[in-house]
């Protein structure tokens, strides 16, 4: 799961007691686990039954079977555990507000309450830098309330968030908010690994020519500032951006990709106007085609993917380096080169 070691005193962070890690098979939830476990910490695992948790078995992470969404109380996979890390979300670009809402909303109360009610110490709660609503503008901050939000998934983060707040008011919860940007490295197939295929394939499509800053955040960077507010004494209450504030383009990271894979760079782009109304439209229709033949490939093209693709992800992070000391330890070129190493594992090299 780990490209690189972590490369911060973060990484080395200990604590006693269990924590538990929701969304431990996925991409960051799978590495904070494998740091917490490398730390010395015991973890917990709450993971659906369709969960892939081979990796999670070898490492020795204690596996807890259920579902935020489901009819069952989290309560007893938080019981015994002094610490929470929700990661677990539903991001998509296609999925009905309803399904999103179940998970990312009334999954994360029912999480936050059971935590409240089993006395655990903090929670960790992994939102996204989307909740701002991709507003255009440079160094968006902590503060930032957005006008509009762009998508679905944008939206119930945002009232997640909302939940968040409302149970550690009013259960005397400590909580800290962890909101990366565009998060990459080994593990990434949803984002990287998409992005690697379109590559490959000579497919890959680019919004307003990818001069928009990508927001990139090396995961282990991003796991460094989960660990820091699971256990600086001044993480609770507050939300903390999570950017390496590269200022890398979607153009360079793209090409840096396909130069590593040996293939071709991205040809194809679209302007910003015109790839959103193709997105909007795709997902309709792509609505309409799951809900009559229950197809599950994802649209081509939807306006989260568009947002991200052509509006700008620069985000302060002053907040995480002052008040928690957080600081980027993997570089760019670090950083890539282990992406690009597990891309090359997974089989999407076109070097002989």
């Amino acid at each position: 799961m780990t490209g690189l070691p972590g490369a911060t005193a973060a990484s080395r962070a200990t604590g006693e007691g269990q924590c538990l890690v929701t969304g431990a098979s996925g991409f960051i939830g799978a590495h904070v686990a494998e740091r917490l476990l490398a730390a010395g910490r015991g973890v917990r695992c709450l993971v659906r039954p369709s969960s892939d948790t081979a990796r999670l078995r070898e490492l020795g992470a204690e596996l807890a079977v259920g579902d935020l969404a489901g009819a069952r109380s989290p309560r007893p996979a938080v019981r015994g555990c002094t610490d929470v890390v929700h990661c677990a979300a539903l991001v998509s670009d296609w999925a009905t507000v309803a399904e999103m809402r179940a998970v990312n909303v009334h999954g994360t109360r029912r999480l936050l309450e059971a935590a409240a009610s089993e006395g655990v110490r903090r929670v960790v709660h992994l939102s996204t830098t989307d909740v701002y609503g991709h507003p255009g503008t440079p160094n968006v901050g902590e503060a930032c309330v957005p006008s509009r939000f762009g998508s679905w998934y944008a939206q119930t983060k945002r009232e997640a968030e909302e939940e968040v707040r409302r149970v550690s008011r009013e259960r005397g919860l400590a909580v800290a908010i962890v909101r990366p940007a565009t998060v990459y490295g080994p593990g990434s197939r949803e984002v990287v690994g998409e992005i690697a295929r379109a590559l490959t394939r000579g497919q890959m499509l680019l919004v307003d020519a990818g001069r928009c800053d990508a927001g990139l955040s090396y995961v282990e960077n991003v796991v460094d500032l989960v660990l820091l507010a699971l256990t600086h004494t001044a993480a609770p209450g507050g939300a903390f951006n999570a950017s390496d504030g590269l200022g890398v383009t979607w153009r360079r990271f793209t090409d840096d990709l396909a130069a590593g894979l040996g293939c071709e760079p991205a040809r194809f782009s679209l302007p910003y106007g015109v790839a959103r109304g193709i997105g909007y439209g795709l997902e309709h229709a792509y609505r309409a085609v799951r809900k009559a033949s229950g197809a599950t490939i994802p649209p081509l093209l939807s306006r989260q993917a568009v947002d991200v693709l052509g509006r700008p992800q620069s985000f302060d992070t002053t907040a995480a380096r002052t008040q928690l000391g957080w600081k980027p330890g993997v570089n760019y070129g670090a950083g890539l080169a282990a992406t690009v190493r597990w891309l090359e594992g997974e089989g999407l090299s076109r070097r002989e």
